[in-house]
Parts: C-alpha cells; sequence; structure tokens
C-alpha cells in the first residue's frame, strides 16, 4: 500500500520540525543555542541563524493562512528580504526563545491541520497562485523550504564551532 500525499506531507514537516530523519531537525538544530550565537553573522552579507528563524516563521504562517482560506495568495515578488525580520534588533534571551517557541508552534499547528483536512484538499489549486498548483505540491516545497534553511542553521553552527577552536 503506498502513502497518500497527506501522508507524505505530515511526514515531510514531521522531519523538519522534531522527528530526526535524513537531517537534523528544527528542534536539534536549535538545541541550546544562545541568542548570541543566534545573532551570529559568518559574513556582513550572512543571514543569521535568528533571521532565517524569522524567515521560516514567516513563511510557514503565511502559507498556513493561505491554506487555511484566511487570505488569498499574493507574491511578494523577488525581494523577499522583509521575511529575514528586522537584521538590528538585539537578539537577546527573551526573544530568541520566543521565536523558537513560535516557529516549534507552527509546526505543531502545521502537523494537527494536516491531519484535520481530508485528503481531497491537497489535490485543489491554490487559489491566486502565479501558476497552476496544487496544495500538495506547494506544502511539499515548502517543507524542502523548511529543510534547507535548517541546513543552512547547522551551517552556521559548524561554523562557529571552527571558529571557537
Amino acid at each position: 500500500m503506498s502513502a497518500t500525499k497527506k501522508e507524505i506531507l505530515l511526514d515531510q514537516m514531521a522531519a523538519c520540525h522534531n522527528d530526526l530523519s535524513w537531517f537534523p531537525t528544527f528542534t536539534d538544530a536549535v538545541k541550546g543555542l544562545t541568542p548570541g550565537q543566534a545573532a551570529w553573522r559568518s559574513h556582513p552579507s550572512s543571514h543569521s541563524i535568528w533571521e532565517l528563524v524569522q524567515h521560516l516563521i514567516y513563511w510557514n504562517e503565511k502559507w498556513m493562512s493561505y491554506f487555511l482560506d484566511k487570505e488569498t495568495f499574493v507574491s511578494i515578488g523577488k525581494n523577499n528580504d522583509k521575511t529575514f525580520g528586522d537584521p538590528d534588533v538585539e537578539v537577546n534571551e527573551e526573544r530568541w526563545n520566543a521565536a523558537v517557541q513560535r516557529l516549534e508552534a507552527v509546526y505543531t499547528e502545521w502537523r494537527n491541520v494536516l491531519h484535520e483536512y481530508p485528503e481531497s484538499k491537497f489535490e485543489t489549486q491554490v487559489p491566486g497562485y502565479h501558476d497552476e498548483a496544487p496544495w500538495w505540491g506547494v506544502l511539499s516545497n515548502l517543507c524542502t523550504h523548511n529543510a534547507y534553511h535548517i541546513g543552512q542553521i547547522v551551517l552556521i553552527r559548524k561554523l562557529q564551532e571552527q571558529g571557537t577552536e
């Protein structure tokens, strides 16, 4: 018996969130991270872990809003710099913990929402999307996007460790 699109999406979201699979989960990638480490940049033009987390929060919440029909898809164009948050914000313990908890919460919400919706929802087209795209394809890409940035978080942590040896 083959897995349904819904089951695959649930598996992908779990792998990004906290179900260790082929790559570190978000939960593992940020475990024990200090606000200073979250704000650190390897280069002035690079994103910090803090900014990557802000970006993941933005897109996961945005797509959740689209999925739940709370708003209609609107392209933000090619420049999505604002989705990384304010690069000059002071990353303190309170802000860092709140950001991690917010992304953890949206991953949990995604898993709950995906579980609740019927398989037929995943076959429907995303209203207003620039191409004909079914929900299963867009959400699969969202999971790939999450995995990509989680990989960046892991790389930044490795760069930080090299700098301290």
